[in-house]
């Protein structure tokens, strides 16, 4: 077994065991760190100030922060609703990505669920996709090799995978990147592993991979699960401070 892997394997009851524990603060602070380094993938630089206000229920001050403000708690609830999907066991459809783009679309958008109707990948992302006419193929396709091949595997390539074939096709005019991560860290969550947050300072190797190979997109993928396992032992290591102290 790949050592990477075997790392992760080892040490990932770790992280189970953090966020599943009443007193710890660690997955409010993952969610938030997601929060931030989601938005930063696709551009936009998010401040304190901006998570602070959206979170508390505070009312835009003008169009641009009431676009913020949806996408964060869009995201934050996507972000629930993937938790509880894996902890269903929900299988991975043509419905399920597409309610999950719904999910995280702007209110009463055209565009929720619907295929993408340009021949290019909008955004930040220039990838050579498939072309508009061929995505509802291209999308049966993957799911086909999602469960002749994909199951089998380790779930870090798994996801890794799953998730470069995915922007392969580029389903969606917009946040097609969003529902890809949240599908890639659906499939770790519902093999009882850590999400894979791709931080901003690695962004570069995030669009080197997706316009590199499947196994570039497994190196980075393997990399964010660690780096969440090691925030995990991190937190896990302070939270045990204070209950030493009182002993």
């Amino acid at each position: 077994m790949n050592l990477t892997y075997l790392e992760i394997d080892t040490q990932r009851a770790i992280y189970q065991e953090l966020i599943e524990a009443p007193s710890s603060m660690f997955f409010e602070r993952l969610v938030l760190s997601w929060m931030y380094h989601d938005h930063a993938l696709e551009g936009v630089v998010l401040t304190p100030e901006d998570m602070n206000r959206a979170f508390g229920g505070l009312p835009s001050r003008n169009y641009c922060e009431g676009v913020i403000y949806h996408s964060l708690t869009s995201l934050r609830d996507a972000v629930d609703y993937i938790h509880e999907s894996a902890r269903r066991g929900d299988e991975l459809t043509l419905d399920w990505l597409r309610d999950v783009h719904t999910r995280i679309s702007p209110t009463n958008s055209e565009s929720a669920g619907r295929y993408r109707k340009r021949d290019t990948s909008p955004g930040v992302y220039h990838l050579d996709v498939a072309q508009a006419n061929s995505i509802s193929y291209h999308f049966h396709k993957l799911l086909d090799r999602y469960e002749s091949e994909l199951s089998s595997m380790h779930p870090v390539r798994q996801a890794a995978i799953a998730h470069w074939e995915f922007m392969k096709v580029f389903p969606f005019d917009e946040k097609t990147g969003v529902v890809g991560r949240l599908m890639m860290n659906f499939l770790l969550l519902k093999n009882h592993f850590p999400p894979a947050l791709i931080h901003a300072t690695d962004r570069h190797l995030y669009f080197g991979a997706l316009n590199g190979t499947r196994e570039d997109m497994v190196n980075v993928v393997a990399d964010a699960v660690r780096s969440t396992v090691t925030a995990a032992k991190v937190a896990a290591s302070r939270e045990a401070r204070p209950r030493r102290a009182a002993l």
